[in-house]
């Protein structure tokens, strides 16, 4: 069968072009991109599929007149000294519109029932003072100052407060590929985490490739965003200390407050053995708290225990050993439901099966929000304590 050659506009193959890396696309398919662009050649229906394939943009897109104009509401708070994000990839582009999609039909969910909008969403608009959030959140989420001695270590850190705001309605979804497409990872250089205000479903996203202490602290600092009201694409790279807005600084503070009390880190690095070098203080006290030696870092230098510059040792330092761990970790694959039972929100996954129950939701419909298959979706749902049928 002869090949079929499409009309592309050149608009929409430069605009294509400029979505992905060219090293995805190939040496080949660059070849052929080039010849489109100078008009030496056309190109055929399968090399614009092979195209929109390694690019991961949207077949139908190649054939508009002009590139599309993406609404992304959520790109307008992303850091306006971000390379990355000035230029955001699909991958990032693509877990907002599944998150969009989540959050909507949780929103709707919650209205047709006749839920009340949920009074944690924006009650702290306008404060200015992190410790007046700290209380406050503490409050909502029913936290100790010392709930950390609850658990023990970050991961379970991590879970206990992602409970905490399951309990308050606050949806909390974490991945590190898009989807369930293992060969479209998340680049935790792009960003760490997101936040999606809305009155009836808030929503946060994790990006898990980031480390387990990394990932409690993006997780607080998205429910500070959520308590103020204000959405957030979290892109700090930890060890910047000058040019960050106010309200990143702000959220930082109480991120780091929530985690790490500061009276009780007082008490416990002026209690410390003084001939320990300050990187083993640092380690000894994030496994007292569940935390990354980062947030430890942070808390002894503005409360004046450490310099800036020590402070960039500790930062790079940690990166490196955990660049290090995950080199030296054999991937075992892990168990698949574990890995969808955790990256989905219990509250969420117990909706759908509630509104499936009263003939609202389609299975279709479940498993696309869920990514999951009819035997898939039903191993999550027990995990989770979801009444399937």
């Amino acid at each position: 069968m002869p090949a079929v050659n499409v009309n592309i506009q050149p608009e929409i193959i430069s605009w294509a072009l400029s979505q992905t890396q060219e090293e995805k696309l190939g040496d080949k398919l660059m070849n052929n991109i080039t010849q489109w662009l100078n008009g030496t050649k056309t190109p055929t229906f399968n090399q614009i599929e092979d195209f929109s394939k390694k690019a991961n943009i949207p077949l139908g897109y190649f054939f508009l007149q002009t590139p599309p104009v993406e609404q992304i509401e959520l790109l307008e708070y992303r850091t306006v000294d971000s390379i990355q994000l000035a230029n955001p990839s699909r991958n990032l582009i693509d877990t907002i519109h599944e998150m969009e999609s989540i959050q909507d039909w949780m929103k709707d969910y919650r209205q047709e029932l006749g839920f009340d909008v949920l009074p944690v969403v924006g009650c702290m608009k306008g404060v200015k003072d992190a410790s007046v959030i700290v209380d406050r959140i503490r409050k909502d989420l029913d936290l100790e100052d010392t709930w950390y001695e609850k658990c023990k270590d970050p991961r379970e850190a991590f879970s206990y407060i992602r409970g905490k705001l399951e309990e308050c309605g606050v949806v909390v979804v974490m991945s590190g590929v898009v989807g369930k497409n293992t060969h479209r990872a998340l680049d935790v250089n792009e960003f760490r985490a997101f936040a999606m205000v809305d009155e009836w479903a808030p929503l946060i996203f994790i990006n898990t490739a980031d480390s387990k202490g990394a990932k409690l602290f993006s997780l607080l600092h998205e429910v500070a965003h959520i308590w103020i009201g204000e959405a957030d694409l979290f892109n700090d790279r930890r060890n910047r200390v000058d040019g960050v807005s106010a309200t990143e600084v702000m959220c930082n503070a109480v991120a780091g407050e929530l985690i790490v009390p500061k009276s009780i880190f007082l008490n416990k690095w002026n209690a410390s053995n003084i001939d320990m070098d300050v990187y083993a203080t640092i380690t000894e006290l994030a496994k007292y708290f569940r935390c990354g030696e980062i947030v430890i870092a942070r808390k002894a230098m503005d409360c004046k225990k450490i310099k800036q510059d020590e402070y960039h040792q500790v930062v790079q330092t940690a990166i490196d050993n955990y660049n290090q761990m995950k080199e030296n970790k054999e991937s075992s694959g892990g168990n698949y439901y574990n890995t969808m039972g955790s990256r989905l929100d219990g509250c969420f996954v117990r909706a759908l099966c509630e509104s499936i129950n009263m003939g609202r939701t389609s299975y279709t419909e479940a498993y696309r929000l869920t990514n999951t298959s009819r035997k898939t979706f039903s191993d999550v749902v027990q995990r989770l304590g979801g009444v399937e049928w």
